[in-house]
């Protein structure tokens, strides 16, 4: 697709798109590992920011507040650029062992299916709220889910709760001795 002018779209579309982006914290995103871009010479002044925007004109006399003619002038605070460190040192890794998305996935959605079986009868009264693959938990509706997680977090099985709802997250840490460790807990009556 061209625009009328003759240039590509991309390029039509960065002089009057705004758009954001950003990591996610299953994908091993750093915090605050975001994006911003605006058209050029938009939003001389913003209404709401922080100090951090105005760092591109120190130099003007007490009592102006200069922005910066750039993007810069919608930071909202101390920028903190680790989150971008560790999500190129994360990429990497995972580029250096051939870990895709679709991989990473894959051996998730095994890893919960095996503790879908592995469960069989002892979650009986829980409500299953979603599939193996669905997301990267398994979620469990009972009035149990905080003895649950309390019981669990006892013997330092970390799991996540929300009201009545108990979460099994499963990630690229985890492997078959974790998931069988977890039904072991579970079958001794501590998920009943």
């Amino acid at each position: 697709m061209r625009s009328t002018e003759g240039e590509g779209v991309s390029a039509a579309a960065g002089r009057t798109a705004f758009y954001l982006g950003g990591g996610y914290k299953y994908a091993m995103s750093g915090e605050g590992c975001a994006f911003l871009h605006a058209p050029a010479g938009f939003g001389p002044r913003p209404p709401i920011t922080g100090w951090f925007a105005e760092f591109e004109d120190l130099t003007l006399p007490p009592g102006r507040m200069g922005y910066a003619k750039d993007a810069m002038r919608f930071i909202g605070a101390t920028f903190d650029p680790s989150g971008l460190y560790r999500f190129n040192a994360v990429r990497r890794m995972l580029d250096e062992n051939g870990l895709t998305t679709e991989r990473i996935s894959a051996q998730v959605r095994r890893l919960q299916e095996r503790l879908v079986d592995a469960l069989g009868a002892t979650l009986l009264r829980a409500e299953r709220l979603n599939r193996p693959g669905e997301a990267r938990f398994l979620a469990f509706r009972s009035r149990e889910a905080q003895r649950w997680k309390a019981a669990l977090e006892a013997r330092n099985c970390i799991t996540d709760v929300r009201a009545d709802v108990l979460r099994i997250g499963l990630g690229l840490y985890h492997d078959e001795e974790d998931v069988d460790a977890f039904a072991a807990l579970a079958a001794r009556g501590l998920v009943a």
